[in-house]
């Protein structure tokens, strides 16, 4: 229980880091596989009662860490932010990069990969990065939104954001901010959020159907995951292998490096190898 809750943390924490996705996380951590077929089994109708049960307890344990990662290390990560960013995101690129052998040798358990999918989840996560815009503090005002109607197609709308927000939640390596910022609704998406304490009920109403968006998204992600990694687990990790690998080097910082800032850089980054080297000697111990 207590392993599942502090994993849980781990995603939390992550999915603040800008451009960073909690699914990372969560298949570094080794619990992808069953994460996605707790998910999977709590929507089947063809399943036990007890076994179902074992998946919602499963989900509870995570999603609570989750929930505690999210808010009780915000503030420390604002702090972090604003006093040595770069050398915080360094940090997570070396948790990131140093886990991929123990990855490999966890969840691949023997099989080679494959590079074809490999270099496809690179292409993706180079793509994205590629053409996605300036990513500015601007939220698109409330009397704007408030302006916007209702209709059958912007409900849809909304909810298509919403289930890019829960599949990218939980699959490693893809953020879902970045692929909002491409397709250009990163800012309705925030200025929906951003206003949920107006209270005004458009607002309301929009969150629920960007909720019922994000629930929807988690579901159909986690099914259809968890059947590619029973049919093509190799050609799966493989893929996911590319995304992860890619998207810790889209986050490196290009500028703001002094000789000072390279080699705490350097020193944040071999410490967050330094975490991953000794968690995988004490797991081995």
């Amino acid at each position: 229980m207590l392993k599942n809750f502090f994993c849980g943390v781990a995603v939390g924490v992550a999915n603040i880091i800008p451009g960073v996705s909690g699914g990372t996380i969560i298949v570094l951590l080794g619990l992808f596989d069953e994460l996605m077929a707790a998910i999977s089994n709590v929507f089947k109708i063809n399943i036990s009662w007890k076994e179902r049960f074992k998946s919602i307890k499963f989900i509870v344990q995570v999603g609570l860490g989750v929930v505690v990662g999210l808010v009780g290390f915000a503030k420390i990560l604002e702090f972090l932010f604003v006093h040595a960013e770069i050398q915080t995101i360094m940090w997570f690129v070396g948790l990131i990069l140093f886990s991929i052998p123990v990855l490999k040798k966890n969840e691949m358990k023997g099989e080679k990969i494959s590079w074809l999918y490999f270099i496809v989840g690179v292409l993706i996560i180079g793509l994205l990065a590629f053409f996605v815009p300036s990513k500015d503090e601007v939220i698109v005002p409330l009397q704007d939104i408030l302006a916007n109607k209702l209709n059958i197609t912007y409900i849809i709308t909304l909810i298509i954001l919403g289930a890019i927000s829960g599949a990218t939640m939980i699959f490693p390596g893809v953020s879902g901010s970045m692929v909002l910022l491409v397709l250009g609704y990163y800012h309705l998406f925030k200025g929906y959020v951003a206003n949920v304490t107006s209270f005004e009920p458009k607002i309301i109403i929009g969150l629920i159907f960007i909720a019922i968006g994000v629930l929807l998204g988690i579901v159909l992600s986690a099914k259809l995951t968890n059947w590619l990694l029973k049919k093509y687990h190799p050609q799966t990790m493989s893929l996911i292998v590319g995304l992860i690998v890619m998207s810790a080097v889209t986050i490196i910082p290009l500028s703001g490096y002094n000789l000072i800032t390279i080699i705490t850089s350097i020193l944040t980054f071999l410490f967050g190898g330094s975490i991953v080297i000794l968690v995988d000697k004490l797991k081995k111990d």
